[in-house]
């Protein structure tokens, strides 16, 4: 069972688990109370690692809006399993795109970060239009 501790993290993992209206709505009231905390939840809400949770249809959507590039630099920060799950859905020629970005030259900090950010700001729209459930106990959903 889960327990929660408070602060924006644990705001944002109890929210991931509620369906996308509830989510929506709890988070329209915590702008209204405070923006900057709710700006802060919505972006914690997801992160690389939530990717491994994607079921191959959600993986698929979510490859076209996202560059493989963009992909690729983000995924230089993520965990090893991680890069593996993922690389282990995709086409042949995803993959080489995706390993040529990761094995090619070093990149500034600062340009693996804000691909990051670019990635997991795709992931969040998907996720609060309800396009992507972020399923952590392994259903297969998809609304």
């Amino acid at each position: 069972m889960m327990t929660f501790q408070g602060g924006p993290k644990e705001a944002a993992r109890m929210l991931a688990l509620l369906d996308v209206e509830s989510r929506r709505r709890i988070l329209g009231e915590l702008e209204i109370k405070d923006p900057r905390t709710a700006e802060v939840v919505r972006t914690l809400m997801v992160t690389l690692e939530d990717l491994q949770f994607l079921t191959i249809r959600m993986l698929q959507e979510f490859l076209k809006a996202v560059s493989l590039r963009e992909l690729g630099l983000a995924l230089r920060r993520s965990s090893p399993e991680l890069k593996r799950h993922l690389l282990s859905q995709l086409s042949l020629r995803m993959q080489e795109e995706i390993q040529e970005v990761l094995q090619g030259p070093p990149q500034p900090k600062i340009i693996a970060e804000d691909a990051e950010k670019k990635v997991l700001k795709i992931l969040l729209e998907k996720v609060e239009k309800g396009e992507i459930v972020l399923s952590k106990d392994g259903k297969d959903q998809m609304v």
